[in-house]
C-alpha cells in the first residue's frame, strides 16, 4: 500500500505567540478564507502533535495496560476511569483554577462594585466622584477580566475532552481488531458504533461541568456570607427556596434521563423499521406492501412523539419555574427584610438580585448537571471498560505457524484430529476429529451439506475458531477468500491490492485469470472506478471475483477459498476454476470449499464433512466408487449443475432446539460475526450511530433553555459554548457525499470511506449527493414549519402570549426598581420629619419608617408586595401556557413532516434508492428528525425569548436614559456584521466536522465486516493506521470548530465589555438620578450584552437546525411513481389475469436519459401456463426485464397481460397479480404471521398448510410461539434456505397466475433447490412461470428458454431445439459447464421435450415461434396461447409424422 500522503498545511497555532493564542488571532486567516469561498477538506490544518490519534492511543493503551496489571496484582477489577485520570487528570485539574477565579472572584466582585456605584448615586455620606469612577471601572473590568478567565477555561476543558475521546476511540478500534468471534457474538457493530459516537462524547460534555462540583458550594458559602452582612438572617428565606431547587433539578434530571432513554428506544425502533423498509424497498413494492409498512412506521412515530411530548411537558414546567425563580427568591428575601423593619435600598435590591442570580445558575444548573453528567460519564467508562475486557482472539499452541517462510515446495498445511467449537457454552462440537492435509501443488476440495462445518474448518485454520483438541500445522503464508464477498468502499484496484505493492505485470495477470477484464472495460475509470457504499456499483458476481482477485494477488503459499464460484455464471465459474485455481495457482496449496460438484474431478483429495465429522476423504474416483453418502451428493450434483454456496446459518436442527440461533453457530459465516448485520446494511451505520449519539447526548441544550441562562447575563457565554460543544458535535454527522479528499489524501488508501454509491448499471458517478445548505434558510420553510403545527390561529395566539409574557417579565424588573425608589424616598421623608441621621447603607434595624408618609406617585409597601406577587404569579402562568403551546405546535409539526416525508419516500420510484445511499435516506429519518424533535423547539424558543427580552430591556433602559439607545444600536450593527463574517466559516467548519466524522464510523463498520479477511492477511496495522488518519482528519476539523467558536465568543465579549463601559460611564455625567434607576439600567446593560451575544449565537443555531426542516421538506416533495390504484373506467374485469399471457411489444428500458437503454426493442409473447427460463451473462438485462414487468422503472413500448396494457393500470393492480420469489429472501422483524400475511387475509389453517407444502411446518411449530414467533432482523434466526422457503410460502398463499423466480435458488443447497423446483412444478402447474437462473439445470425442462445479450433477445426457443444447433448461444453456455455436465443437461432437455411432444416428436415438428419468440397480432382467441398445449401438441405431432 502506498502510504504517501499529501501534506496538510501546518497548524498556525504551533507558531503563534502567547497573546495570539489567548485571543485566537492566529485563526483570522482561516476566517477570511472562509468568508471569501467555501472551505474544503484540504483547507484543514495538520493536527497538533499532542492531539494525534496514534500518540493519544499509545498513551491511553499504556495506562490501561498498567491499570490491568496493577489491579491483577491487588486482586481487584481494573478501572478505566483511573486509567483516564492518570493520563489526563493533571492537565484537566489545572484549568479548574480559572473557573474558580471566574465564579468566586469576578462573579461576586462585579455585583459588589455595582452596589458601591448605586450607593454613590444614592448620595451616601463620604462617597465622592472618585468612588464613582472606581466602582464604575470595577464593573467594566469585571467584564474584561471575564474574557481572560472564561475562554481559556473553556478551551482547556474542551481540548481535554477531545483528547480523551480520541484516545478512547483509538483504544476501542484496536480492541475490535483483536476480538474473538465469541466476543463478537456478544456485541454488535451497532453497539461498537455507539461506543464511538455516543459514549465517548460524554467526555466532551461532562468535562465542562465537573469543576462546578467543588466550585458551586464554595461560591455559595462566599455569597451567603456577603448576603448575611447585607440582609442579615433575612437572606435565608430566599436561599431556602434556592437550595430546594437543587434536589428538584436533580430529580427532574433523573426524569429527563428516563424519558430520554425511552425516547431513544422508540427512535431506535422507528429507525430500525425504516432501515428494514429502505433495504427491502424493492421487495415491498413488488409485494405491494406499502400500506402495512406505512401503518407500522406511523405507529412507531406516534409512540416516539408521545414520549417526546411528555418530556416537553416537564421541560415547560421547569422552564417556567426557572424563568420566574429569580423573581421569587429575590422577592422572598427582600420581603422578609422589609417585614423585619429594615430599610429597603436600591443597593440591597440589585446586589442581592445579582448575587442570587449567579449562585442560582451554578447551584441549580451546573452543580446538578455536573453530578448527572459525571455519573453518565462513569457509566460510559464502564461500558468502554466492559468492551476492553472482552475476550480476544488468542494464538493457541494448537495452531502452529512457521516463523520463517519455507521454500515453495515445502509449503503446506496439515490438520490432525481437529476438534473445535465456537463457545464452551454449547454442548456439540462444531468440528470433531477432522484430519486432512494439503501440500504445494495440491487441491483439497471440501464438500458437504449445509451446516456440516466446511466454513468452520477454514476458520479453525485461520485461528478464528478455537481448537479444543488436535493440531493445525501451517507452513507458509495464507490467503483467504470469504464466501460472502467483502468489498470495502474504495477503488477496484485498492480492493485487490489490499495494501500490497502494485506490480503491473502480476496485477494484470490476476485481472485476467479472475475474469475481470471485460468488467473493467465497462467501468468508466476501469480499475480506478470507486466501488461505492455497500459495493453498490458491482454485481454479486463482480464482487465475488474482486474478492477472489484480492486473495490471488496476495503473495501466499496456501489459499483458502470459501466457495468463490457460487455467485458467478456457469461459464465464468468454469473460467475461474480452470484458469485461476487450477492454472494460475497450480504450484500452491489450495483448499476449496464448494457445492459445485462438477469441479471435484481435478481435486487431489476430496474431504466430505457431515455435522462436523469426516464422512470420507480421498480421490474423486475412490469416493465415487465408495457407495457412501458422497454418492447421493453426487447424484444431486449431477441434477443440480451448479450448486450454490450454503448458508452459514445454523441448520433447522439447531433452530428447533431453542427457537433461536445458538450463540456460537452463527460465526460460521466469515463476515457476519453473529449479528444480523450484513455488508448490504453497512449504509445504515453512519446515520444510525449518529442517531444514537443524538438521543443519548447530554441535555445541555435542554438545560440551558430550561435555565433561561440568557437571563443571567454574566453566564451566557458559558451556556452557549456548552451548546456548541455538545449539541453541534452530534448534529452535523450528515451523510453528505464525501469530497474526493481521500484521493488527495493518499494515492493508494486502503479504505476510501465515501458516503456515495452508484447505480447498479455500473455507471459510477450517478449518485445524488446530499443537499448541502448554503446561505440562509428561506422564510417559506419557517412558515411551512409553523403552519404544519396548527395553522394561523395558533400562530397568532402564540405570538400574543409571548408578547404578554415579556411584558410581565420586564414589568417585574421595572416594578422592583419603582418599589426600591419609593421605599428609599419614603425613608428619606421619615428621616427629614424625624430629624434623624441614619446610614441607609447599613443594617440599622432599629430604624423604622412604617409611620412615614407615602411619597407622591408611589404605593405603600403592602400594595407593592401584592402587585409584585401578582406579576410573578401571572408571569409563571403565562410562561407555562406559552411554552406548552409552543412545544405542542412543534411536535404536531414534526409528526406531520415525518408522515409527509415517509409517504413521499415510500412512493418514490425504485431508482431513487439505487442512486441514494441508505445512510443518506436514513439520515433524514434519524439525524434530521432528531434535530427537529429534540433540539429545534428548545433552541427556537430560547432565541424567541432572548429576542423579546432584548426588546424589553431596551425599553427599560430607554426609560432611564434615552441616549443609551445610540450605543445599543451601534452594538447591534457590529454584532450583525460580525455574525455574518463568523457564519461563513462556521457553517463550513461544522459541515467538514460532520463529513470527516462519518469515515471514522464507516471504517470501523467496514473493518468488522471484513475482520476475518483482515486478520487472515495480517493487515491489522494498516487498518489501525488508516483509522488513526481518519481520526486525525476529524480532530483537525473539530479543533477548528472549537477555535472559531472561541474566537467569536472573545470578539463578542470584547464588544460587550466596551458597551458596558459606555453605559456605565455615561451615567457619571448625569445628576439627579435615583439609585434604583441606575441599578436597573446598569444591571440590565450587563445582562443585555451577554444576552445579545447569546441571541446572536442562538439565531445561528436556529438557522442551522432549520436546515434539518428544509431537508425533511425536500424529501416530502419527491416525484412519485405512477398511481397505486387504477382509475375506475380502466379497471380490468374481475378475475384478471385469467390466463397469464404476457406480451412485450417493442419494449425498451433505460435507467437514465443520458445512458444507452439496457433493454432494446423486446418483442415476444409468453403463452398461458408456459414455463420460461431466462439466461444470459451479467448485465444482459435479465433483471431489467423483471423491472419492466413490475414497472419498477417505467419502460417504453407496451407490456400486455391477457391483452390488458399494464401501463394503464395502477401499480398495485399490476404488482399484486404477479408473485415473485426474489434472489435475496427478505424477512422483516416481527412475527412469522406478519411475514407471511401482512394484510391478515388468510386464516391459521391456510398459513399452516402453506408452510407444510414448503416443508417448514415442523420448523416453525418448534419455534417459541409458532406463527407468532418473532423473527430477528433480516430473519437471521432462519437459515438462508428456510427464508427462501418462506418466500415460496408467500407465493403459494397468493397463488397468482404469474410467478417470477429471480435466481431464487442461487443461495441454497441442492436439497432445498430440488424442493423449491418440485413445489413450483406441482403448485404452479396452471400458472405462467418465468425463471431467471444461473443454474442451467433449473431451466432445462422449461417450455422455452430466452437467451439475452446486451439487452436484446438472441434466442427464444425450446431448450432441446436450441441444443441441436451447434452455433447457438445456449449451446455455448451449456458446453462451458464441461462435457459430462453438458451431456446431463442435454438429457434433461430431451426428456422434457419428449414429455411435451410425444415419443416420436422431432425437432422440426414444433409449433413454437421461430422468430425469436415473436407473436404478432395475438389475442385471447388464440386457443393454443391460453390453454395447456401438451395434448394438442402431441396430437398434431402424431398427425404430421404419419
Amino acid at each position: 500500500m502506498d502510504q504517501t500522503r499529501k501534506p496538510r498545511p501546518p497548524n498556525p497555532r504551533d507558531a503563534a505567540g502567547l497573546l495570539s493564542k489567548m485571543v485566537f488571532w492566529w485563526i483570522l486567516p482561516l476566517m477570511r478564507l472562509g468568508h471569501s469561498r467555501p472551505l474544503e477538506v484540504q483547507d484543514l490544518y495538520r493536527v497538533q502533535e499532542q492531539d494525534a490519534s496514534l500518540g493519544l492511543g499509545d498513551r491511553m493503551q499504556k495506562s490501561w495496560d498498567e491499570e490491568v496489571e496493577r489491579s491483577k496484582a491487588k486482586g481487584k477489577k481494573a478501572s478505566y476511569v483511573k486509567a483516564v485520570i492518570r493520563v489526563f487528570g493533571w492537565e484537566y485539574a489545572r484549568v479548574g483554577i480559572l473557573a474558580a477565579f471566574e465564579e468566586c472572584v469576578l462573579r461576586i466582585g462585579q455585583p459588589l462594585c455595582l452596589g458601591g456605584l448605586i450607593r454613590y448615586y444614592s448620595g451616601a455620606e463620604g462617597y465622592t466622584a472618585l468612588y464613582g469612577w472606581l466602582y464604575s471601572t470595577g464593573v467594566v473590568m469585571g467584564s474584561i477580566l471575564y474574557i481572560f478567565s472564561h475562554h481559556p477555561y473553556f478551551w482547556g476543558v474542551q481540548l481535554s475532552g477531545m483528547q480523551i475521546r480520541v484516545a478512547s476511540c483509538s483504544m476501542i478500534y484496536r480492541k475490535a481488531l483483536r476480538l474473538s468471534k465469541v466476543a463478537l457474538g456478544k456485541t454488535t457493530i451497532g453497539q461498537m458504533i455507539n461506543l464511538l459516537s455516543n459514549d465517548v462524547n460524554r467526555f466532551d460534555a461532562s468535562f465542562i461541568f465537573l469543576h462546578y462540583l467543588w466550585i458551586g458550594p464554595l461560591q455559595t458559602m462566599i455569597v451567603l456570607s456577603i448576603l448575611w452582612t447585607e440582609l442579615g438572617p433575612s437572606c435565608l428565606a430566599g436561599l431556602v427556596i434556592l437550595i430546594l431547587f437543587v434536589p428538584l433539578q436533580t430529580w427532574m434530571g433523573k426524569v429527563f434521563s428516563k424519558l430520554r432513554l425511552a425516547t431513544a428506544h422508540r427512535t431506535d425502533e422507528r429507525v430500525r423499521i425504516m432501515n428494514e423498509i429502505i433495504n427491502a424497498m424493492r421487495v415491498i413494492k413488488m409485494y405491494t406492501w406499502e400500506k402495512p409498512f406505512t401503518v407500522l412506521a406511523e405507529k412507531a412515530r406516534k409512540s416516539e412523539i408521545d414520549v417526546i411530548m411528555k418530556t416537553n411537558y416537564y421541560r415547560a414546567i421547569i422552564m417556567s419555574l426557572f424563568f420566574t425563580s429569580s423573581k421569587v427568591i429575590v422577592f422572598l428575601s427582600l420581603l422578609t427584610y422589609i417585614l423585619t423593619g429594615n430599610v429597603l435600598t436600591a443597593e440591597k435590591i440589585f446586589v442581592t438580585s445579582s448575587l442570587i442570580n449567579n449562585i442560582r445558575l451554578v447551584m441549580t444548573l451546573f452543580f446538578p448537571f455536573g453530578i448527572a453528567l459525571g455519573s453518565e460519564t462513569v457509566i460510559s467508562c464502564k461500558r468502554i471498560q466492559k468492551f476492553l475486557e472482552m475476550e480476544e482472539r488468542e494464538e493457541t499452541s494448537r495452531v502452529q505457524k512457521s516463523n520463517l517462510r519455507p521454500k515453495p515446495k515445502d509449503c503446506g498445511l496439515t490438520v490432525s484430529d481437529l476438534t473445535a467449537k465456537w463457545s464452551d457454552a454449547t454442548e456439540e462440537n462444531t468440528l470433531s476429529s477432522v484430519s486432512c492435509s494439503v501440500k504445494s501443488g495440491e487441491l483439497l476440495a471440501v464438500i458437504g451439506p449445509v451446516g456440516s462445518g466446511k466454513g468452520s474448518l477454514l476458520h479453525a485454520i485461520l485461528g478464528e475458531l478455537p481448537a479444543k483438541g488436535g493440531s493445525i500445522s501451517i507452513r507458509g503464508r495464507v490467503a483467504y477468500a470469504s464466501q460472502e464477498p467483502w468489498v470495502f468502499s474504495g477503488t477496484v484496484r485498492q480492493n485487490i491490492l489490499f495494501g500490497q505493492r502494485y506490480d503491473e505485470k502480476r496485477y494484470n495477470e490476476v485481472i485476467k485469470v479472475c475474469a475481470l477484464e471485460q468488467d473493467l472495460e465497462q467501468f468508466p475509470q476501469r480499475d480506478m472506478t470507486k466501488v461505492g457504499e455497500r459495493g453498490v456499483s458491482l454485481s454479486g458476481g463482480q464482487k465475488a471475483r474482486v474478492n477472489l482477485a484480492r486473495a490471488v494477488y496476495y503473495d501466499a503459499d496456501i489459499y483458502l477459498l470459501d466457495d468463490p464460484l457460487s455467485a458467478v455464471d456457469t461459464h465464468v465459474g468454469r473460467h475461474l476454476f480452470d484458469n485461476c485455481i487450477m492454472k494460475h495457482l497450480k504450484h500452491k496449496a489450495r483448499i476449496l470449499v464448494t457445492h459445485q460438484l462438477q469441479y471435484l474431478k481435478p481435486a487431489s483429495q476430496i474431504l466430505v464433512l457431515r455435522e462436523g465429522h469426516t464422512e470420507a476423504i480421498g480421490g474423486y474416483h475412490q469416493l465415487a466408487n465408495s457407495g457412501i453418502d458422497f454418492a447421493s451428493l453426487m447424484s444431486e450434483g449431477q441434477e443440480d449443475e451448479k450448486l450454490s454456496s450454503p448458508s452459514r446459518e445454523p441448520s433447522t436442527r439447531s433452530v428447533k432446539k431453542n427457537g433461536v440461533i445458538p450463540n456460537g453457530r452463527v460465526f460460521q459465516d466469515s463476515d457476519k460475526f453473529g449479528s444480523s448485520w450484513s455488508l448490504r446494511r453497512k449504509g445504515r451505520l453512519n446515520s444510525e450511530s449518529s442517531m444514537c449519539s443524538l438521543h443519548d447526548s447530554v441535555e445541555v441544550e435542554n438545560v440551558l433553555t430550561i435555565s433561561g441562562a440568557h437571563i443571567a447575563g454574566s453566564s451566557l457565554s458559558l451556556g452557549d459554548n456548552v451548546q456548541d460543544t455538545t449539541v453541534n458535535n452530534k448534529k452535523h454527522h450528515r451523510s453528505e457525499k464525501r469530497l474526493d479528499y481521500i484521493q488527495e489524501e493518499k494515492s493508494q488508501p486502503l479504505l476510501n470511506d465515501t458516503d456515495d454509491g452508484a447505480e447498479k448499471d455500473e455507471s459510477q458517478d450517478n449518485t445524488n449527493s446530499e443537499m448541502r445548505s448554503e446561505g440562509s434558510v428561506k422564510g417559506t420553510i419557517y412558515l411551512e414549519y409553523f403552519l404544519a403545527g396548527g395553522g394561523w390561529v395558533l400562530v397568532i395566539i402564540l405570538f400574543v402570549s409571548s408578547i404578554a409574557t415579556q411584558v410581565l417579565f420586564s414589568g417585574t424588573d421595572y416594578w422592583l426598581s419603582y418599589w426600591a425608589n419609593g421605599e428609599q424616598m419614603r425613608a428619606h421623608l421619615a428621616i427629614e420629619s424625624n430629624d434623624t441621621v441614619v446610614n441607609l447603607s447599613g443594617n440599622d434595624s432599629s430604624f423604622s419608617y412604617s409611620s412615614a408618609p407615602v411619597p407622591d406617585g408611589y404605593l405603600d409597601t403592602v400594595t407593592n408586595v401584592y402587585v409584585y406577587a401578582g406579576l410573578t404569579a401571572g408571569l409563571f402562568v403565562l410562561s407555562l401556557g406559552r411554552t406548552i403551546l409552543f412545544f405542542v405546535m412543534c411536535m404536531t409539526s414534526s409528526r406531520k413532516l415525518h408522515n409527509r416525508m415517509f409517504q413521499s419516500v415510500i412512493r418514490v420510484p425504485i431508482k431513487f434508492f439505487d442512486t441514494h445511499p441508505i445512510g443518506q435516506i436514513l439520515n433524514r429519518f434519524s439525524k434530521d428528525l432528531g434535530q427537529v424533535d429534540e433540539f429545534l423547539p428548545g433552541t427556537m424558543l430560547d432565541f424567541c425569548t432572548v429576542l423579546l427580552n432584548f426588546l424589553g430591556i431596551i425599553v427599560v433602559i430607554a426609560s432611564v436614559n434615552i441616549w443609551v439607545i445610540l450605543p445599543t444600536l451601534g452594538l447591534g450593527i457590529i454584532f450583525v456584521f460580525l455574525r455574518r463574517f463568523y457564519l461563513c466559516t462556521a457553517r463550513d467548519v461544522k459541515r467538514l466536522e460532520g463529513i470527516t466524522r462519518s469515515p471514522v464510523f464507516s471504517h470501523l463498520s467496514a473493518s468488522l465486516q471484513g475482520l476475518t479477511t483482515i486478520r487472515a492477511f495480517e493487515a491489522q496495522q494498516i487498518f489501525r493506521d488508516d483509522f488513526d488518519n481518519h481520526q486525525d482528519l476529524h480532530s483537525s476539523a473539530w479543533f477548528l470548530f472549537l477555535c472559531t467558536t472561541r474566537w467569536f465568543g472573545i470578539c463578542l465579549d470584547w464588544i460587550s465589555g466596551l458597551y458596558i463601559g459606555i453605559v456605565t460611564f455615561s451615567f457619571m455625567g448625569m445628576s439627579n438620578v435615583l439609585g434604583g434607576d441606575i441599578g436597573l439600567a446598569i444591571s440590565s446593560a450587563m445582562m443585555l450584552s451577554g444576552m445579545f451575544q447569546w441571541g446572536v449565537r442562538q439565531s445561528a443555531e436556529v438557522e442551522n437546525q432549520m436546515t434539518s426542516v428544509e431537508r425533511v421538506i425536500e424529501y416530502s416533495h419527491l416525484e412519485p411513481e405512477a398511481p397505486l390504484e387504477t382509475e375506475k373506467d380502466k379497471l380490468p374485469k374481475p378475475g384478471w389475469p385469467e390466463h397469464g399471457i404476457i406480451t412485450f411489444e417493442d419494449v425498451s428500458l433505460q435507467y437514465n436519459e443520458t445512458e444507452a437503454p439496457v433493454l432494446k426493442n423486446l418483442h415476444f409473447c409468453i403463452r398461458a401456463n408456459e414455463k420460461i427460463g431466462i439466461v444470459g451473462r451479467t448485465g444482459a438485462g435479465k433483471s431489467s426485464m423483471l423491472t419492466s414487468l413490475f414497472r419498477l422503472t417505467e419502460p417504453s413500448g407496451a407490456i400486455r397481460i391477457d391483452s390488458v396494457n399494464i401501463k394503464e393500470l395502477g401499480l398495485h393492480d399490476v404488482r399484486g397479480n404477479i408473485s415473485i420469489i426474489p434472489q435475496d429472501p427478505t424477512l422483516f422483524s416481527g412475527t412469522m404471521r406478519k411475514n407471511l400475511d401482512p394484510f391478515n387475509e388468510y386464516n391459521d389453517e391456510q398459513l399452516w398448510k402453506a408452510l407444510e407444502e414448503v416443508q417448514l411446518k415442523e420448523a416453525v411449530s418448534d419455534l417459541v410461539g409458532g406463527l407468532e414467533a418473532e423473527m430477528s432482523e433480516g430473519g437471521s434466526n432462519l437459515s438462508v434456505g428456510q427464508r427462501q422457503l418462506v418466500c415460496l410460502a408467500r407465493a403459494i398463499l397468493k397463488h397468482n397466475m404469474i410467478l417470477v423466480l429471480d435466481e431464487a435458488t442461487a443461495n441454497v443447497d441442492p436439497r432445498t433447490d430440488g424442493l423449491i423446483q418440485q413445489t413450483i412444478r406441482s403448485k404452479f402447474k396452471d400458472c405462467t412461470v418465468l425463471t431467471i437462473a444461473h443454474r442451467l439445470h433449473t431451466i432445462m425442462d422449461s417450455d422455452r428458454v430466452m437467451v439475452l445479450q446486451a439487452g436484446m433477445i438472441e434466442e427464444f426457443e425450446e431448450p432441446h431445439i436450441l441444443l441441436k444447433k451447434d452455433n447457438s448461444m445456449f449451446t455455448a453456455l451449456v458446453q462451458q459447464c464441461g462435457a459430462a455436465a453438458a451431456e446431463q443437461l442435454r438429457q434433461i432437455a430431451e426428456k422434457a421435450y419428449i414429455e411435451r411432444h410425444g415419443l416420436n416428436a422431432s425437432v422440426e415438428t414444433t409449433n413454437g415461434e421461430n422468430k425469436v419468440g415473436r407473436c404478432d397480432n395475438l389475442s385471447l382467441e388464440d386457443t393454443d396461447l391460453r390453454t395447456e398445449t401438451n395434448s394438442e401438441n402431441k396430437l398434431e405431432s402424431t398427425k404430421k409424422n404419419s
